[in-house]
Protein backbone atom coordinates (compact mmCIF):
# COMPACT_ATOMS: atom_id res chain seq x y z
CA UNK A 1 0.00 0.00 0.00
CA UNK A 2 1.59 3.49 -0.98
CA UNK A 3 1.29 5.63 1.81
CA UNK A 4 0.18 9.34 1.35
CA UNK A 5 3.10 11.76 1.69
CA UNK A 6 2.00 14.20 4.22
CA UNK A 7 4.82 17.13 3.39
CA UNK A 8 3.07 16.54 -0.38
CA UNK A 9 -0.40 17.10 0.95
CA UNK A 10 0.35 20.33 2.98
CA UNK A 11 2.33 21.58 0.14
CA UNK A 12 -0.50 20.64 -2.58
CA UNK A 13 -2.79 22.85 0.10
CA UNK A 14 -0.74 25.94 0.34
CA UNK A 15 0.02 26.12 -3.02
CA UNK A 16 -3.43 26.12 -4.15
CA UNK A 17 -4.28 28.61 -1.38
CA UNK A 18 -1.37 31.00 -2.81
CA UNK A 19 -3.50 30.61 -6.60
CA UNK A 20 -6.62 31.57 -5.10
CA UNK A 21 -5.48 34.24 -3.34
CA UNK A 22 -3.32 35.19 -6.60
CA UNK A 23 -6.33 35.01 -8.84
CA UNK A 24 -8.37 37.06 -6.09
CA UNK A 25 -5.80 39.84 -6.41
CA UNK A 26 -5.43 39.85 -9.92
CA UNK A 27 -9.62 40.65 -10.09
CA UNK A 28 -9.27 43.54 -7.78
CA UNK A 29 -6.22 44.77 -8.88
CA UNK A 30 -7.85 44.97 -12.72
CA UNK A 31 -6.97 42.08 -14.43
CA UNK A 32 -10.26 42.21 -16.08
CA UNK A 33 -9.77 45.41 -16.57
CA UNK A 34 -12.67 46.03 -19.88
CA UNK A 35 -10.75 47.12 -22.95
CA UNK A 36 -13.64 49.47 -24.19
CA UNK A 37 -13.83 51.20 -20.81
CA UNK A 38 -9.49 51.95 -20.60
CA UNK A 39 -10.08 53.10 -24.21
CA UNK A 40 -12.75 55.41 -22.63
CA UNK A 41 -10.70 56.27 -19.39
CA UNK A 42 -7.00 57.23 -22.46
CA UNK A 43 -9.94 59.65 -23.92
CA UNK A 44 -11.07 60.70 -20.60
CA UNK A 45 -7.42 61.86 -19.65
CA UNK A 46 -6.89 63.49 -23.18
CA UNK A 47 -9.84 65.45 -22.82
CA UNK A 48 -8.71 66.37 -19.59
CA UNK A 49 -5.33 67.98 -21.03
CA UNK A 50 -3.47 65.03 -19.83
CA UNK A 51 -2.70 66.23 -16.63
CA UNK A 52 0.54 64.87 -15.18
CA UNK A 53 -1.64 63.76 -12.20
CA UNK A 54 -3.05 61.57 -14.38
CA UNK A 55 0.15 59.80 -14.95
CA UNK A 56 -1.00 56.58 -13.91
CA UNK A 57 -3.55 56.50 -16.73
CA UNK A 58 -1.39 54.03 -19.31
CA UNK A 59 -2.26 51.73 -21.45
CA UNK A 60 0.82 48.79 -19.09
CA UNK A 61 -1.33 49.14 -16.45
CA UNK A 62 -5.09 47.31 -16.04
CA UNK A 63 -6.92 50.58 -15.99
CA UNK A 64 -8.90 49.47 -12.67
CA UNK A 65 -5.29 49.85 -10.67
CA UNK A 66 -5.57 53.40 -11.97
CA UNK A 67 -5.67 56.46 -9.32
CA UNK A 68 -9.03 57.21 -8.87
CA UNK A 69 -10.82 54.34 -10.92
CA UNK A 70 -12.30 51.58 -9.54
CA UNK A 71 -13.96 48.66 -11.05
CA UNK A 72 -16.74 45.66 -10.37
CA UNK A 73 -14.48 42.85 -9.91
CA UNK A 74 -16.66 40.18 -11.28
CA UNK A 75 -16.92 41.83 -14.44
CA UNK A 76 -13.98 44.27 -15.03
CA UNK A 77 -16.02 47.33 -15.54
CA UNK A 78 -15.29 50.61 -14.57
CA UNK A 79 -18.21 51.74 -11.53
CA UNK A 80 -16.15 55.06 -10.22
CA UNK A 81 -14.14 57.74 -11.79
CA UNK A 82 -12.90 59.96 -9.41
CA UNK A 83 -10.63 63.20 -10.59
CA UNK A 84 -10.60 65.51 -7.91
CA UNK A 85 -9.12 68.64 -7.02
CA UNK A 86 -6.69 68.72 -9.68
CA UNK A 87 -7.12 72.50 -11.08
CA UNK A 88 -7.97 71.35 -14.45
CA UNK A 89 -9.72 73.56 -17.16
CA UNK A 90 -12.13 71.47 -19.50
CA UNK A 91 -15.15 70.55 -20.44
CA UNK A 92 -16.52 67.59 -19.13
CA UNK A 93 -15.29 64.97 -21.32
CA UNK A 94 -18.09 63.51 -23.57
CA UNK A 95 -15.91 59.93 -23.67
CA UNK A 96 -17.68 59.59 -19.76
CA UNK A 97 -20.78 58.41 -21.19
CA UNK A 98 -19.08 55.41 -23.01
CA UNK A 99 -19.01 54.26 -19.18
CA UNK A 100 -21.98 52.43 -19.23
CA UNK A 101 -21.66 51.13 -15.84
CA UNK A 102 -20.48 53.46 -13.38
CA UNK A 103 -22.07 54.37 -10.23
CA UNK A 104 -19.98 57.39 -8.55
CA UNK A 105 -18.36 60.36 -10.54
CA UNK A 106 -16.66 62.83 -9.09
CA UNK A 107 -15.16 65.74 -10.76
CA UNK A 108 -15.43 68.28 -7.94
CA UNK A 109 -12.69 71.03 -7.16
CA UNK A 110 -11.64 71.21 -10.47
CA UNK A 111 -12.14 74.32 -13.51
CA UNK A 112 -14.42 72.74 -15.46
CA UNK A 113 -16.86 75.08 -17.81
CA UNK A 114 -19.25 74.59 -20.26
CA UNK A 115 -22.48 73.01 -19.72
CA UNK A 116 -23.48 70.00 -17.88
CA UNK A 117 -23.92 67.43 -19.97
CA UNK A 118 -27.25 65.33 -20.27
CA UNK A 119 -25.03 62.36 -20.52
CA UNK A 120 -24.15 62.34 -16.50
CA UNK A 121 -27.85 60.91 -15.77
CA UNK A 122 -29.41 57.45 -14.75
CA UNK A 123 -31.81 58.63 -17.78
CA UNK A 124 -28.98 59.03 -19.80
CA UNK A 125 -25.84 56.97 -20.75
CA UNK A 126 -25.10 55.72 -17.24
CA UNK A 127 -28.21 54.05 -16.03
CA UNK A 128 -26.19 52.83 -12.86
CA UNK A 129 -24.83 56.49 -11.81
CA UNK A 130 -26.23 57.19 -7.89
CA UNK A 131 -23.64 59.23 -7.21
CA UNK A 132 -22.69 62.53 -9.06
CA UNK A 133 -20.21 65.35 -7.58
CA UNK A 134 -19.52 68.71 -9.77
CA UNK A 135 -19.18 70.92 -6.98
CA UNK A 136 -16.28 73.92 -7.41
CA UNK A 137 -16.30 74.06 -11.18
CA UNK A 138 -17.18 76.86 -13.37
CA UNK A 139 -20.27 75.47 -15.08
CA UNK A 140 -22.90 77.49 -16.59
CA UNK A 141 -26.16 77.85 -17.87
CA UNK A 142 -29.72 75.58 -16.83
CA UNK A 143 -29.08 71.95 -14.91
CA UNK A 144 -30.19 69.45 -17.27
CA UNK A 145 -33.30 67.31 -17.34
CA UNK A 146 -31.92 64.54 -16.99
CA UNK A 147 -29.80 65.47 -13.52
CA UNK A 148 -31.77 63.29 -11.37
CA UNK A 149 -29.06 61.37 -9.48
CA UNK A 150 -30.00 60.02 -6.00
CA UNK A 151 -26.96 61.95 -4.66
CA UNK A 152 -26.45 65.17 -6.53
CA UNK A 153 -23.88 68.05 -5.63
CA UNK A 154 -23.29 71.21 -8.00
CA UNK A 155 -22.37 73.66 -5.66
CA UNK A 156 -20.30 76.69 -6.43
CA UNK A 157 -20.72 76.70 -10.30
CA UNK A 158 -22.33 79.50 -12.58
CA UNK A 159 -25.82 77.82 -13.26
CA UNK A 160 -28.48 79.92 -13.65
CA UNK A 161 -32.25 79.58 -14.80
CA UNK A 162 -35.04 77.76 -12.81
CA UNK A 163 -34.88 73.71 -11.49
CA UNK A 164 -35.88 71.58 -14.23
CA UNK A 165 -39.56 69.54 -14.09
CA UNK A 166 -38.19 66.51 -13.41
CA UNK A 167 -36.52 67.06 -10.08
CA UNK A 168 -40.22 67.09 -9.14
CA UNK A 169 -41.13 63.57 -9.14
CA UNK A 170 -37.25 62.73 -9.06
CA UNK A 171 -35.74 60.81 -5.78
CA UNK A 172 -32.94 62.66 -3.83
CA UNK A 173 -31.22 61.65 -1.18
CA UNK A 174 -28.57 64.33 -0.59
CA UNK A 175 -29.34 67.36 -3.35
CA UNK A 176 -26.81 70.30 -2.98
CA UNK A 177 -27.88 73.45 -5.44
CA UNK A 178 -26.15 76.09 -3.11
CA UNK A 179 -23.74 79.50 -4.44
CA UNK A 180 -25.45 79.12 -7.94
CA UNK A 181 -27.78 81.71 -9.48
CA UNK A 182 -30.60 79.37 -9.51
CA UNK A 183 -34.16 80.87 -9.87
CA UNK A 184 -38.24 80.45 -9.42
CA UNK A 185 -39.79 78.04 -7.49
CA UNK A 186 -37.55 74.96 -5.51
CA UNK A 187 -40.94 73.42 -3.42
CA UNK A 188 -40.83 70.78 -6.11
CA UNK A 189 -38.07 69.30 -4.19
CA UNK A 190 -40.20 68.81 -0.97
CA UNK A 191 -43.01 66.37 -0.43
CA UNK A 192 -43.68 64.03 3.01
CA UNK A 193 -43.03 60.69 1.10
CA UNK A 194 -39.99 61.70 -0.39
CA UNK A 195 -36.98 59.80 0.71
CA UNK A 196 -33.74 63.09 0.76
CA UNK A 197 -32.15 63.56 3.98
CA UNK A 198 -30.37 66.33 3.01
CA UNK A 199 -31.37 69.80 1.10
CA UNK A 200 -29.19 72.71 0.33
CA UNK A 201 -30.29 75.53 -1.66
CA UNK A 202 -27.95 78.56 0.02
CA UNK A 203 -27.07 81.46 -1.73
CA UNK A 204 -29.40 81.43 -4.94
CA UNK A 205 -32.17 83.59 -6.15
CA UNK A 206 -34.86 80.46 -5.03
CA UNK A 207 -38.27 82.43 -4.05
CA UNK A 208 -41.84 80.33 -2.90
CA UNK A 209 -43.64 79.82 0.03
CA UNK A 210 -41.62 77.85 2.67
CA UNK A 211 -44.79 77.76 4.73
CA UNK A 212 -46.86 75.39 2.00
CA UNK A 213 -44.77 72.36 1.78
CA UNK A 214 -44.42 69.49 3.55
CA UNK A 215 -41.29 68.37 5.04
CA UNK A 216 -39.82 65.02 3.71
CA UNK A 217 -39.85 62.20 6.50
CA UNK A 218 -36.49 61.42 6.68
CA UNK A 219 -35.24 65.14 5.95
CA UNK A 220 -32.38 65.96 9.15
CA UNK A 221 -30.53 68.85 7.27
CA UNK A 222 -32.13 72.28 5.45
CA UNK A 223 -30.47 74.70 4.52
CA UNK A 224 -31.85 77.15 2.64
CA UNK A 225 -30.45 80.71 3.59
CA UNK A 226 -29.70 83.72 1.49
CA UNK A 227 -32.52 82.97 -1.06
CA UNK A 228 -36.26 85.36 -1.61
CA UNK A 229 -38.05 82.43 0.89
CA UNK A 230 -41.17 83.63 1.93
CA UNK A 231 -44.57 82.26 4.26
CA UNK A 232 -43.41 80.57 7.44
CA UNK A 233 -41.49 77.93 8.64
CA UNK A 234 -43.87 74.58 8.76
CA UNK A 235 -44.68 73.56 12.03
CA UNK A 236 -43.49 70.03 12.02
CA UNK A 237 -39.66 71.34 11.74
CA UNK A 238 -40.35 71.57 15.88
CA UNK A 239 -39.97 67.54 15.91
CA UNK A 240 -37.10 67.09 13.52
CA UNK A 241 -33.70 65.93 14.52
CA UNK A 242 -32.05 68.38 13.03
CA UNK A 243 -28.45 68.28 11.95
CA UNK A 244 -28.01 71.52 10.24
CA UNK A 245 -30.94 74.19 10.08
CA UNK A 246 -30.45 77.54 8.24
CA UNK A 247 -33.27 80.25 7.25
CA UNK A 248 -31.52 83.41 7.87
CA UNK A 249 -31.76 86.14 4.93
CA UNK A 250 -35.07 85.11 3.57
CA UNK A 251 -38.29 86.52 3.79
CA UNK A 252 -39.83 84.66 6.22
CA UNK A 253 -42.16 85.47 9.01
CA UNK A 254 -43.99 84.35 12.29
CA UNK A 255 -43.54 82.04 14.96
CA UNK A 256 -40.38 79.78 14.98
CA UNK A 257 -41.16 75.94 15.56
CA UNK A 258 -40.34 75.24 19.49
CA UNK A 259 -38.67 71.81 19.48
CA UNK A 260 -35.62 69.87 21.26
CA UNK A 261 -33.63 70.43 17.92
CA UNK A 262 -34.39 73.70 16.89
CA UNK A 263 -33.42 75.02 20.12
CA UNK A 264 -29.89 73.44 19.44
CA UNK A 265 -29.32 76.85 16.70
CA UNK A 266 -28.90 80.47 17.80
CA UNK A 267 -30.07 83.98 16.07
CA UNK A 268 -27.62 83.60 13.48
CA UNK A 269 -29.71 80.72 11.73
CA UNK A 270 -32.82 82.92 11.34
CA UNK A 271 -31.79 86.61 10.93
CA UNK A 272 -32.46 88.91 9.06
CA UNK A 273 -36.07 87.78 7.93
CA UNK A 274 -39.26 89.68 7.71
CA UNK A 275 -40.33 89.24 10.95
CA UNK A 276 -39.69 85.84 12.22
CA UNK A 277 -40.49 85.59 16.29
CA UNK A 278 -40.06 83.39 19.41
CA UNK A 279 -36.54 81.74 20.89
CA UNK A 280 -33.95 82.14 19.42
CA UNK A 281 -35.07 85.71 18.45
CA UNK A 282 -37.62 87.79 20.47
CA UNK A 283 -40.94 86.56 21.60
CA UNK A 284 -43.91 86.64 19.33
CA UNK A 285 -46.44 89.30 20.48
Amino acid sequence: MQLTNPFRRATTVVLVAVLVLAAAAARADGALCVKSDKAALLAIKSGLGNHPELSGWNSSVPCCSWPGISCDTTTGRVTELTVFALNISAPVPAAIANLSALQTVNLAYNRLYGRIPEFLSPRGALPALNFLRLDGNRLSGAIPPTATVYDLSLVGNNLTGPLPATFADAEFGDLDLADNQLTGDASMLFGAKKKMNALRLSRNRFAFDLGRVQLPEGLDILAIDHNMIYGSIPAAAAARKWLAFDVSYNSLCGPIPQGRYTHRFGPKHFVPNKCLCGRPLAPCT
